[in-house]
């Protein structure tokens, strides 16, 4: 049974490790802000013909936005963009994958707006084209601002983006071709939500915009080594247990066939005059004194003494 508490000791080591590992690496997150790694940018819709404005402050730990969303178009929007296509100042080496992701929490603070507009921007292989905003596919979705406590956030599922239909309508789709592209980020974008007041000045306060993800693929691996982890102990277990019984009933047969040469001994012993060699060789014991031994084993005396008190 060493063995198997050997083992067992290996198998909880080992297990902890496992816990340790999945509990770490079994979730992925990204921070867009803050850090620096990303540009950071004022948006509003006057670069398509709107009136609304945005005065942006950026900092280290807090970007600040005062926006006035005035009406002259049919969406009005002012905030904070983020290029992802510029990291630490240098040009990326590719489009953000936001498809590794599956929820998004920013940390902000408003005025007077009760959510705010979340837009990803993503490269559209058919209808993007290169420097053109509006042909870049966006995707969509609103997030109400809660307070609890001294925190104030938004959050919102990945799954909640949907694209808006005055870009399908614009792209000459009359309905919403299903696609993505989440894995071909460039902006990312936060603005006035629905239900923003008109001509009245807002704020947009962010600390922090973070994506969060299940990384699915180290988690399918470590379920796979926890598999193979258990296979093997259960293994080990049983092969040292199937040993365990092999002994048992090999040593179970030795100490019956012991019993029986002995008892035959014992038979000759009581009933001849033969030596103690000659008793040993007829019970196919060659050493006359492993022959005692063995016989004190089974009778509690040796030979001759047993002979004594049972013999003619």
């Amino acid at each position: 049974m060493k063995k198997i508490a050997i083992a067992t000791a290996a198998f909880v080591v080992v297990l902890v490790v496992w816990l340790v590992l999945f509990v770490k690496f079994s979730a992925s997150e990204q921070v867009l802000f803050p850090g620096g790694t990303y540009q950071v940018y004022a948006v509003s819709d006057a670069n398509v013909g709107g009136f609304s404005t945005v005065e942006l402050s950026n900092q280290d730990s807090v970007i600040s936005a005062r926006v006035n969303i005035r009406s002259g178009m049919a969406y009005p929007y002012a905030g904070v963009g983020i290029n992802l296509l510029s990291v630490n100042n240098r040009p990326a080496k590719g489009f953000f994958d936001f498809s590794d992701f599956d929820s998004l929490v920013i940390d902000v603070e408003t005025g007077r707006m009760r959510r705010v507009g979340i837009k990803i921007l993503n490269d559209d292989p058919v209808y993007s084209k290169k420097n053109v905003y509006q042909s870049y596919r966006p995707m969509v979705a609103q997030a109400p601002v809660q307070i609890r406590g001294k925190v104030s956030s938004a959050s919102v599922s990945m799954m909640d983006f949907k694209v808006p239909e005055w870009w399908l309508a614009m792209q000459g789709l009359d309905e919403d071709d299903g696609l993505r592209y989440m894995n071909r980020g460039m902006f990312f974008e936060i603005c006035n939500g629905e239900g923003t007041m008109l001509g009245i000045p807002d704020d947009i306060v962010i600390r922090s915009i973070k994506l969060w993800g299940e990384n699915r693929t180290f988690k399918a691996l470590m379920y796979v080594a926890l598999f193979v982890v258990v296979l093997a102990y259960a293994g080990v277990v049983s092969l040292v247990v199937r040993n365990s019984k092999g002994r048992v009933a090999k040593r179970q047969k030795n100490q019956e066939d012991l019993k029986s040469r002995m008892d035959k001994a014992a038979g000759i012993l009581k009933n001849t005059d033969k030596s103690i060699a000659e008793v040993a060789l007829a019970v196919g014991e060659k050493n006359s004194g492993a022959f005692e031994k063995n016989f004190a084993k089974v009778y509690g005396v040796k030979p001759l003494e047993y002979r004594k008190k049972n013999g003619k």
